[in-house]
Formats: C-alpha cells, sequence, structure tokens
C-alpha cells in the first residue's frame, strides 16, 4: 500500500484496519459436514477487499504490480 498505491501511513493503518475487520470477523467451521478441512476464513472476501482497496486508489484489478515507474518508497 505504502509503495504502488503511494498511501501515505495514516491511510494504511485505517485501510487495513478496516480491511482486516472485514476479512477476519466472520469465521467458519474447520471442517465442513463431508469431514472436509478448510480454510477458517473465506479467502474470496480478502480477494475481494484488496480489489476494493485497489480500486479505490484508482487502479484496475488487472494492472501489473510493478508498472516500471520509479516511486520514492521501496517498501
Amino acid at each position: 500500500m505504502l509503495g504502488r498505491l503511494q498511501m501515505d501511513i495514516d491511510e494504511c493503518i485505517v485501510t487495513y484496519i478496516r480491511l482486516m475487520k472485514n476479512v477476519f470477523e466472520k469465521s467458519s467451521f474447520l471442517v465442513d459436514w463431508r469431514g472436509q478441512a478448510k480454510g477458517r476464513f473465506d479467502p474470496k472476501v480478502l480477494e475481494n477487499e484488496i480489489k476494493a482497496v485497489i480500486a479505490a486508489k484508482g487502479h484496475s484489478e488487472s494492472e501489473l504490480f510493478n508498472d516500471g515507474v520509479n516511486r520514492g518508497c521501496k517498501v
């Protein structure tokens, strides 16, 4: 968030807190009714939250992470 999305520290903290609350507030069972193990949290929610952060900064979700632009932050 600091480097590629060029967010400042305060914006990163607020975004991270919101993202983690939305991703980790609902947990599911570790084993489904068929006895199959599954993740405790839904990875699709995390994916959607990350896409929302990227879109909120005005970028396309299909943009390359390294777009070749030299930025000041190397994080």
